[in-house]
């Protein structure tokens, strides 16, 4: 599992592709993370080959994967790597893909600022996650429940792999929050959250993993 590195990719229908006429309207659809990216490309294209047109749908990486399947789609956004269960429906499709990694996002860990530890490996994070750690005395704290703290992840199912393996589930102790994660870990001190670097902010305790820093690098 390496949570702290996140894939951002393209998914391109080489069949599609292949057939398509000299300048073709291609369409774009998938998640939404990826969609100022997507938007500045398609500009940067249409500049470059007058005549053509890029129409880019903004959904999810299920949603991208969807319209390659239904033949709407000719590049499709995924945030994270493709969840095992499109490859195989891709794949079953007989819809050939060729992927291109537009980019990394770091995903770091986070605890209130007043709790003592400051690393975790990562087998540990997913027993967090899964519930198969429940006290924080298993991860060398003071003992006291662990609560993790499960907002809506910008990579949907890819995102979830990668914290909780293939199979994996949430614990049922966990807390489904939104907005401010530092407001929301100061009213529960023993939470645990997964963030991107950008919502990184004060309030929030990055740990590391296995020693490692998630970091631009």
């Amino acid at each position: 599992m390496r949570p702290s590195r996140f894939c951002l990719s393209l998914l391109i229908a080489c069949c599609a592709l292949a057939q398509a006429a000299p300048l073709p309207a291609v369409q774009v659809r998938g998640s939404q993370a990826l969609l100022p990216w997507a938007r500045r490309a398609a500009e940067d294209y249409m500049a470059r080959y007058p005549g053509s047109s890029v129409t880019v749908v903004a959904g999810s990486s299920a949603f991208g994967a969807q319209s390659l399947l239904d033949g709407n789609a000719d590049i499709a956004l995924a945030h994270g790597a493709m969840p095992s269960s499109w490859q195989s429906r891709l794949a079953r499709s007989g819809v050939k893909l060729a992927q291109i990694v537009a980019g990394y996002q770091a995903l770091l860990p986070v605890v209130s600022p007043d709790n003592p530890i400051s690393d975790i490996d990562p087998l540990r994070l997913r027993a967090v996650f899964t519930g198969a750690i429940v006290d924080w005395k298993e991860l060398g704290a003071p003992p006291g429940p662990v609560t993790p703290l499960v907002g809506p992840p910008s990579g949907g199912q890819a995102w979830r792999e990668a914290v909780l393996g293939p199979l994996g589930r949430f614990a049922p102790h966990s807390a489904l929050i939104g907005g401010d994660w530092a407001a929301q870990l100061s009213r529960r001190p023993g939470g645990i959250a997964i963030v991107t670097a950008a919502e990184l902010a004060p309030g929030l305790k990055p740990l590391t993993l296995s020693g490692l820093r998630a970091d631009p690098a």
